[in-house]
């Protein structure tokens, strides 16, 4: 990685934001791009981040952030025009010679998708499949962590976790572990070139196991509520501001929580894909949800309270989005036999270890033998230190791979 220069994406996001983080603690010399200025900006700028501004749709403005970059991590922004912004990157980074292409995608991203962002995180993927002379590693978790931990408040407050799970399970990754998978397809992109992984946590959970870590770590009883689809959208509506859930993200996540009862999230699930290109384990959720508890004020008082009881009770009064309505009105492409991803043979002609080799990416795969000393020692980002890697037989890494979101 010496003289080597990455252009992070989304740099002031959770996941980008760890990516930034992480490349900066190895010692990479990143350029974090940003929409705006702000504390989170400032914080990448002290850690030795160049931070850059510019609008991810605007062509003139990504080829100038792209320029002088050697390698790419790209996190499609969510906006209904966010295949422009795929476009511009995959112009600007061929005509800038960028090396390699790391992704942020999608488990559930299919063609025959009914939401229109998913079939875009499909498109996307094709598209830097194109890129001649440039390596292409494809990350697509399923439904993360930070999801579940949106309404930590109501667990903390009330001792109810209302997310919907359609009675099935899921193995939640964190944002760090989907950066570690990245930060590790980043440092080593022709190693990985062609692979779509999938990070995910340890094991499959239910919504009453997800409940019961979110109880442990906050030290109180907490139960699962399994509240309908049409129930979360209205709470959506009602946490937008706090959430950043504008109605095109509304919109979209209609589309997604049908996956939850038909078992999407646990086809392939759990993967080993964290160990297999970051060298540690994935971590569980009591850890993740700890982490969250930690950092948020999570005092059970008379005012938290009665706040999160005015917050539920909105849940019931305010009307959701018509998001059909507004689908028409942008203009939103229709398919003329949509199809969810655990129902499209498209999708599990991709996702499922029967797939056909060519198509399939998450199957087995050898990678090349990797020694670990026996004094390795993992540093605070969670990477084993180079000093400690060498070549040999002591341990060797093979990706049994699985599948994803």
């Amino acid at each position: 990685m010496t003289n080597t220069r990455v252009l992070v994406t989304g740099a002031t996001g959770k996941v980008g934001g760890a990516v930034a983080a992480q490349l900066l603690q190895r010692g990479v010399a990143t350029r974090a791009l940003v929409h705006r200025k702000d504390a989170r900006s400032a914080r990448l700028h002290a850690m030795g981040a160049e931070v850059v501004v510019a609008d991810m749709l605007d062509i003139q403005q990504v080829q100038a952030a792209v320029d002088g970059v050697d390698r790419l991590f790209f996190n499609l922004p969510y906006h209904p025009h966010a295949l422009d912004s795929a476009v511009s990157f995959a112009v600007a980074a061929r005509r800038s010679g960028v090396q390699a292409v790391v992704a942020l995608g999608q488990w559930l991203a299919s063609p025959e998708h009914p939401s229109l962002m998913t079939r875009q995180q499909w498109l996307t993927d094709k598209l830097f499949q194109l890129l001649p002379d440039t390596a292409h590693v494809a990350v697509d978790p399923g439904f993360f962590a930070d999801n579940y931990l949106q309404v930590l408040p109501f667990a903390a407050q009330l001792g109810m976790l209302p997310v919907p799970t359609g009675g099935r399970r899921n193995a939640p990754p964190s944002n760090e572990d989907i950066a570690r998978v990245a930060v590790g397809a980043l440092l080593d992109p022709h190693r990985h070139d062609g692979r779509a992984y999938r990070p995910t946590g340890p094991k499959l959970l239910s919504g009453a196991d997800i409940a019961d870590a979110v109880g442990e770590a906050l030290g109180r009883r907490v139960r699962h509520i399994d509240i309908p689809p049409w129930m979360f959208l209205r709470a959506l509506r009602v946490g937008a501001k706090q959430l950043g859930t504008d109605i095109f993200f509304q919109s979209g996540m209609r589309h997604y929580l049908p996956e939850d009862s038909l078992g999407t999230w646990e086809i392939g699930g759990p993967t080993t894909h964290v160990r297999d290109v970051a060298g540690v384990e994935p971590e569980d959720f009591l850890t993740i949800a700890r982490r969250y508890v930690n950092a948020a004020d999570t005092r059970r008082t008379a005012g938290s309270l009665l706040r999160q009881i005015g917050r539920f009770m909105l849940i019931g009064l305010v009307p959701g989005h018509r998001l059909a309505r507004f689908e028409r009105l942008q203009q939103h492409p229709q398919l003329a036999h949509p199809r969810y991803s655990a129902e499209s043979s498209v999708w599990r002609n991709e996702h499922t270890e029967t797939a056909e080799p060519t198509h399939y990416r998450f199957g087995a795969i050898e990678i090349p033998p990797v020694s670990v000393s026996r004094n390795a020692a993992a540093g605070s980002d969670g990477y084993l230190r180079n000093a400690d890697v060498e070549s040999g037989t002591q341990a060797t890494v093979v990706a049994r791979q699985s599948l994803r979101r």
